[in-house]
């Protein structure tokens, strides 16, 4: 293929040069963030007031948070971005859940049409996670000449520290081993260029560069904020990142003998993963998550699950509705609203909430259902005859006896949207309207709670809360033939926040299968899962990211019936498990592809 390198460096550079300018803008946003907007101002102004240090620091948090956040919400980009699913959830694109509308880019994700030449809008834009790394950067070289106490100084620069962290976290679980980013780069001619011609690093050194920055900035993260500073890093924040990179680093796709599609080149196989598998690695996983679990307990002075409300639905439905629950250790920042409403437009029910045009209708796989057991811990038994019609009651009775949160998460033909408005939908009662526009069992409930249309999304969305770190304690000691009353302890205070009966320890590999059913139950559509069936090396399972894809199909009729509905086959090629770099990125010479691409 002709290339024009001169074009291409010109076009690159030209992006990189528009990073490079410090704009620092201010628009309102959680308590920690709701600060005045400010002009456009020069370094040396930045950091000899304190309150502009401050102002600047909100600009890390802003352009770091908002882009680990996955709902980019700008009018210039007519929606929003979640790892390139584009107007849906990430769910959208595993077996979680299916987007209706064909206008997401979770489509092409699940039809494996997307390439490196495309990736621009399948991605998660990663340059933005480079603007954030560059003004962390930037604070982190420049905080010591501010004019505010020594003490003040290594906390701040620790939060700074952390969201550079976390950004190249966001490049590695989907890249693999990228180019770190340490230093603010600086072009200002041609004699620049090799200085921000970074390559990408190992794997091993990606993970490393990310654990010692964890470590660095949890030694001065104070373990709590006052109220009115909520939503700011702490120490468990620090912590937290660490332990998820740890868990993903010792899992399947990276900590292997083989990679997961042949590599020949040693130095890109180095990229892509590990070059050995070792165990210790799961030790490491196993101890960095107990420490976030130790830290709630005896030092956040704060932090723990979530046990309020009488009611387990109600319960577990709060966390996701409430910013001021204490389980939460790191939001992402406000949801933010907007005239178009994209939140409520691309996640509610159509004709049910969302009352405009193109409704996206998230609808929530059978595949994915089965996940979820009955509230006396026993699995459902599912009618899977093709072409056979059942009664619609049965359908009723089988989702309603489902553990709380299925309740909580699901929203299904039957139910009442506003619980206790006395307002029942039956969706087959609506067919050839908007409202039965979905594949699945139902439409997703969690995070809706009392949204409408025109009314504000929820007010956060979770980086990190407290349990997850339960579950991967339970999945790193389970792959080290760790202590089982551990295991099952781990396992069962998730279980027991929403009244479920208690496992009993099996042996590994069944544990292996519980841990990871109930991690899909607790932490279902917060972007976990699409990245857990990677890291674990099954997405190209039957019924995963490959293949038959179910849902329970309404018809109306006297009585009305239901019948299984394969709504989708889709496709899985192995190289899908790391995203590609863009074609136009690698064509400038110093960036190598991941493999297959």
């Amino acid at each position: 293929m002709k290339f024009s390198i001169n074009k291409s460096i010109h076009q690159f550079f030209g992006r990189l040069l528009l990073v490079c300018i410090i704009a620092i803008s201010f628009f309102s946003c959680n308590k920690y963030l709701e600060k005045p907007q400010s002009s456009d101002i020069d370094l040396d102004a930045v950091f000899s007031s304190k309150e502009r240090v401050e102002q600047f620091l909100w600009t890390v948090y802003q352009t770091c948070s908002i882009f680990e956040f996955p709902y980019y919400w700008a009018s210039g980009e007519n929606g929003f971005y979640h790892y390139g699913a584009t107007y849906t959830l990430v769910a959208a694109a595993c077996d979680e859940a299916d987007a209706f509308s064909n206008i997401t880019g979770a489509e092409a994700f699940n039809k494996g049409t997307w390439s490196s030449t495309d990736i621009y809008w399948y991605e998660f834009r990663s340059e933005f996670c480079y603007k954030g790394i560059r003004n962390a950067n930037i604070f982190i070289e420049n905080i010591d000449k501010a004019p505010i106490s020594d003490e003040e100084k290594a906390a701040m620069k620790a939060e700074a520290i952390f969201f550079r962290a976390l950004m190249h976290f966001d490049l590695m679980q989907r890249l693999g081993g990228v180019a770190i980013v340490d230093r603010v780069l600086k072009v200002t001619s041609s004699a620049d260029i090799p200085e921000v011609l970074i390559p990408r690093s190992t794997f091993e050194e990606t993970v490393n560069f990310i654990v010692s920055s964890c470590d660095e900035a949890a030694k001065f993260l104070p373990n709590q904020y006052e109220s009115r500073f909520r939503g700011r890093v702490t120490k468990g924040a620090a912590l937290a990142l660490k332990a998820r990179v740890l868990l993903y680093a010792a899992s399947p796709l990276f900590n292997s003998e083989t990679p997961y599609v042949p590599v020949s080149d040693p130095q890109l196989r180095a990229m892509v993963g590990y070059t050995n598998y070792d165990p210790n690695r799961w030790k490491l996983a196993a101890d960095a998550n107990k420490a976030v679990l130790d830290w709630a307990a005896n030092e956040s002075g704060w932090c723990e699950l979530y046990r309020g409300k009488s009611n387990a639905v109600d319960r577990y439905e709060e966390i996701f509705i409430n910013p001021s629950v204490n389980e939460i250790i790191l939001d992402a920042g406000f949801m933010g609203t907007s005239t178009n409403n994209y939140f409520v437009r691309f996640l509610t029910p159509g004709t049910v909430v969302y009352t405009g045009s193109d409704p996206v209708n998230v609808g929530i796989t059978l595949n994915f259902t089965k996940f979820y057991q009955k509230a006396d811990g026993t699995d459902q038994v599912w009618d899977e005859q093709p072409g056979v019609d059942y009664p619609y009651s049965e359908y009723r009775r089988k989702l309603r006896e489902l553990e709380p949160r299925f309740q909580a998460s699901v929203f299904y033909s039957g139910e009442e949207w506003d619980r206790g408005s006395g307002t029942v939908y039956h969706f087959y009662e609506q067919r050839g309207k908007l409202l039965d526009s979905y594949n699945g069992v139902g439409f997703l409930r969690k995070f809706l709670k009392g949204v409408r249309n025109g009314s504000n999304p929820p007010p956060k969305w979770i980086t990190f809360r407290l349990a997850e770190f339960y579950l991967n304690y339970a999945e790193a000691l389970n792959e080290i033939g760790g202590d089982p009353g551990q295991i099952i302890w781990a396992l069962n205070e998730i279980r027991n926040r929403v009244d479920m009966p208690d496992y009993t320890y099996t042996n590994k590999e069944d544990m292996r299968e519980k841990i990871r059913r109930e991690r899909a139950v607790e932490l279902a559509f917060e972007e976990h899962r699409y990245f857990d069936v990677r890291r674990w090396k099954i997405a190209g399972n039957e019924g995963v990211m490959r293949g038959g894809m179910y849902g329970l199909r309404l018809k109306d009729g006297n009585p009305a019936t239901y019948h299984l509905e394969r709504f989708e086959d889709r496709v899985w090629e192995d190289k899908m498990y790391l995203y590609p770099f863009r074609i136009s990125e690698i064509n400038l010479g110093y960036i190598v592809q991941n493999p297959q691409w």
